[in-house]
């Protein structure tokens, strides 16, 4: 199974046990859907998919992999600071690793509010920029400098030119969903991994199921990934 498809399995592994199964009514977006991969997965569930990206050779190509053209994922170009959907549109909406990649975050967080019906939820997960490892550039601390500093570092270890990755901390992710109930995935991914499709990138931590429950909660906001439901008031 490759990187993506599963990260496809844990996000609908994740979304069955938040909804109890019961997806098959739902409409869902996948922002930042890149070539599909997530998008089409999740189609198995939902009554329908549409994906969205602003790279349009990825949306030509998870187009043309379609079997049927007709039938749901849908994929159209756009961005996610400005949807081009209506009010209230969508049942959920999948964020997956895509907000880090965006410079104004609220705003991406205000138009996923704004096309999410009441009582909708995003899925959304993401680094924290307190990560020891960034793991766009695999530098330790890289997230942690400054973007200057940070570009500076990857030129003198020829892992690139730029720094272009936005990471938060937990306290400016809660910020940014301050208006949405939060209901975080992520210890239970740590304590169930085969139930999630993580069990391969958890098992390097098996000392993590020595930890009792109330340290691993007050180590949370140093976790270096994020899994979270996050929920718009009705």
């Amino acid at each position: 199974m490759d990187d993506r498809t599963r990260k496809a399995s844990k996000i609908s592994a994740i979304l069955q046990d938040f909804c109890d199964g019961k997806l098959s009514t739902f409409s869902c977006l996948d922002l930042g859907c890149g070539r599909g991969v997530i998008s089409a997965y999740l189609a198995r569930s939902f009554k329908v998919v549409i994906g969205i990206d602003l790279d349009l050779a990825a949306i030509r190509d998870a187009e043309n992999q379609k079997s049927q053209k007709s039938e749901s994922p849908y994929y159209l170009f756009g961005s996610g600071y400005t949807l081009p959907f209506t009010d209230g549109m969508f049942d959920v909406v999948i964020c997956a690793q895509v907000y880090e990649h965006m410079t104004d975050h609220q705003e991406m967080v205000n138009e996923i509010a704004r096309v999410l019906r009441p009582g909708g939820f995003c899925f959304f997960s993401g680094p924290n920029r307190l990560a020891i490892m960034e793991e766009h550039y695999w530098l330790p601390f890289l997230s942690w400098l400054p973007h200057k500093i940070a570009s500076l570092y990857m030129k003198m270890m020829k892992r690139g030119n730029v720094y272009d990755i936005y990471p938060l901390t937990y306290w400016q992710l809660n910020r940014i969903w301050r208006n949405f109930k939060i209901i975080d995935y992520s210890l239970k991914l740590l304590r169930e991994p085969h139930d999630f499709s993580v069990e391969e990138r958890v098992e390097k931590y098996n000392f993590i199921k020595l930890l009792p429950n109330w340290l691993m909660k007050s180590l949370c906001p140093y976790y270096p990934n994020y899994n979270w439901i996050v929920i718009k008031p009705l």
